[in-house]
């Protein structure tokens, strides 16, 4: 790990310490209840008490997320470059791809639960059509960033105009890509939850909602940690791809 990387992970771990200290002790020195502000200590209490349901919610959710985000990573480079390739789709579905992703997820999630049940299908479907979102933005947009000249001069030496786009625009447009699809991550976990509170049979949704129903503080606070630090993680693993990506060719070229 880079020193840099490294002072920024201490300072974060830091700082996140810091407000669980000052946390607790304000819960300890004040007169609020546990069920209106619990404790960080009792949260952890709870979590570890509730271990073995928190755990199979935890799974059932990270199931439907990673299928869902590899649907729909993979499906937003497809549409992306076709956006990218054709005019019209740029100038007819583009503007309303751009405009869906600001509808709310609590607005879809009903819709797709009439339509495919209390199901994983349509929990995956919804994340992955959320994931999609910020990844064919991103592939437009890197594919519209590699200069023109790369074009022009593997198109001089006879290459295709399908293969200048594959090879040349697309491979060009990785990082960028990649940083989409980090955006996209940071969505999943939560998309997944809301769509199991609106209805589901397992997943940390359904954990939180009966949580909730029970007037457990203590378990609605271990659930949103727990989606905190599972977006934090499928973050980690996507920005340690990008880096393994994103050096390839600087070696080839070195």
């Amino acid at each position: 790990m880079r020193p840099r990387k490294r002072r920024q992970l201490v300072s974060a771990t830091l700082t996140v310490l810091t407000l669980f200290i000052l946390w607790e002790l304000v819960v300890l020195l004040s007169q609020i209840t546990a069920r209106t502000l619990p404790a960080p200590s009792a949260i952890l209490a709870s979590a570890w008490k509730d271990r073995e349901l928190l755990l199979a919610a935890t799974w059932a959710t990270s199931l439907e997320v990673f299928f869902g985000m590899l649907i729909g990573c993979g499906l937003g480079v497809i549409v992306g470059v076709w956006v990218y390739a054709s005019a019209v789709m740029r100038a007819s579905i583009y503007p309303l791809l751009v405009a869906a992703q600001t509808i709310p997820i609590i607005a879809v999630a009903p819709l797709i639960m009439l339509w495919m049940g209390f199901t994983p299908p349509g929990k995956i479907l919804l994340v992955s059509v959320y994931a999609s979102f910020p990844v064919v933005a991103a592939c437009v947009r890197g594919m519209s960033s590699v200069p023109d000249e790369y074009v022009t001069m593997v198109r001089t030496l006879g290459a295709s105009p399908s293969w200048a786009l594959w090879q040349v625009r697309l491979r060009g447009a990785i990082p960028t890509i990649l940083s989409g699809i980090k955006i996209s991550a940071t969505y999943a976990f939560g998309t997944a939850a809301m769509s199991e509170y609106v209805g589901a049979s397992a997943g940390l949704g359904v954990y939180l909602n009966s949580a909730r129903a029970n007037y457990r503080t203590d378990l609605v606070f271990a659930t949103a940690f727990t989606l905190a630090v599972c977006t934090l993680i499928l973050f980690a693993l996507i920005a340690v791809l990008e880096r393994s990506l994103v050096r390839w060719p600087e070696a080839q070229v070195g």
